[in-house]
């Protein structure tokens, strides 16, 4: 017992030490760093001004002056349609997958909803049927808790017996998080989150896959997240199991690549702060703006991924240049600098409460 004491006061001396280099981090950055960091902020605002003239510009003055003298500058390529598809969308009774689902049934055939909660499906259905009418697109709702692997097994035995082997796109959409520092984290929620974040994704894809390669048609959309590109502090079980299912995404594109199957897509599909959900959570622990950018809606960033996926981008970065350019610093600045700056951008704070 005395030995578990003695333990115990070491763990809490090493806590509290921690703890106190944490909280003073930022008073010991130097001026010049904190300028450094304040003019990217500046920098980043700048150039999403700029980008928001320069597509105004072309918009409304370059692009129609191009096509009244017809000047094929840039090539258009068809859009994507899903007028013939049959859509399965998991999460749909959250805030992003209920505005993606809206989003499809103006041109889906069939709708198959997922989610933990049956009412929010039910509800989706009904103001759905009331938009476009019961003809205009089939419907079908099912409960089903993703961290049950057989639970998944039993509902996707389910879907194939009520739509056959027709499932044409697959948005996995659905997810969870728990934000706090990796002390803190249970095993039951690491393993809880890598299942519903990256297994089901995972599983459910393998069991439609064999049907889109098979007629050769079909796009898997992975709703990842910005925090698989570079972990940040109290992320650890999200950002760890959405990184899994970037790669995942990847590696599936360049197989389907080796396979010649080129009427089968995969999209991944990144976002950054949205306005609620898990997202409310995480902006807990840091800035409400970050570089100038404030949360996306999630009928906004919906309606910003179907335009994507029509336009066959891959993958999908909202908003695209704050991320791209994050991206390439992450790749460049060794981790002594990347880490502090991103502590720094997102305004992040110790929580540790182990303290004397």
């Amino acid at each position: 017992m005395s030995a578990l004491t003695t333990m115990n006061s070491k763990i809490s001396a090493i806590f509290y030490t921690a703890n106190t280099h944490l909280r003073n981090y930022e008073n010991k950055i130097p001026f010049g760093f904190r300028w450094i960091i304040n003019l990217i902020e500046y920098i980043f605002t700048l150039l999403l001004f700029i980008s928001l003239i320069i597509r105004y510009v072309w918009n409304h003055t370059i692009n129609p002056l191009l096509s009244r003298f017809n000047i094929p500058i840039i090539p258009k390529y068809p859009l994507v349609s899903f007028q013939n598809d049959t859509v399965l969308i998991t999460g749909a009774g959250g805030c992003l997958g209920h505005a993606l689902a809206i989003e499809f049934a103006r041109e889906a055939r069939c709708l198959a909803l997922l989610d933990i909660q049956k009412r929010p499906l039910d509800d989706l259905k009904h103001s759905l049927q009331q938009i476009y009418g019961k003809e205009h697109c089939r419907i079908y709702t099912y409960r089903c808790d993703l961290s049950d692997l057989n639970a998944l097994k039993f509902t996707m035995t389910t879907i194939r017996e009520d739509l056959g082997d027709n499932i044409s796109v697959l948005i996995n959409c659905a997810a969870t998080a728990h934000f706090k520092d990796i002390m803190s984290h249970t095993d039951d929620e690491y393993q809880d989150t890598f299942i519903i974040n990256t297994l089901a994704p995972i599983f459910i894809t393998k069991d439609l896959l064999g049907g889109m390669l098979a007629r050769n048609h079909g796009h898997i959309v992975n709703i990842v997240s910005s925090e698989a590109l570079s972990g940040s502090a109290f992320t650890s079980s999200y950002s760890s199991s959405k990184a899994a299912l970037l790669n995942f995404t990847e590696t599936l594109s360049q197989e389907l690549i080796l396979a010649k199957a080129t009427g089968v897509r995969v999209t991944a599909v990144l976002p950054f702060y949205l306005d609620g959900g898990i997202y409310t959570t995480l902006r807990k622990y840091g800035k409400e703006k970050v570089l100038g950018i404030t949360p996306k809606r999630f009928n906004v960033a919906a309606s910003e991924i179907m335009c994507g996926l029509k336009s066959g981008n891959s993958p999908i970065y909202l908003p695209s240049l704050p991320l791209r350019v994050t991206s390439f610093l992450h790749a460049i600045l060794p981790d002594d600098i990347w880490n502090p700056l991103l502590l720094y951008v997102l305004g992040r704070r110790p929580t540790f409460v182990n303290q004397h």
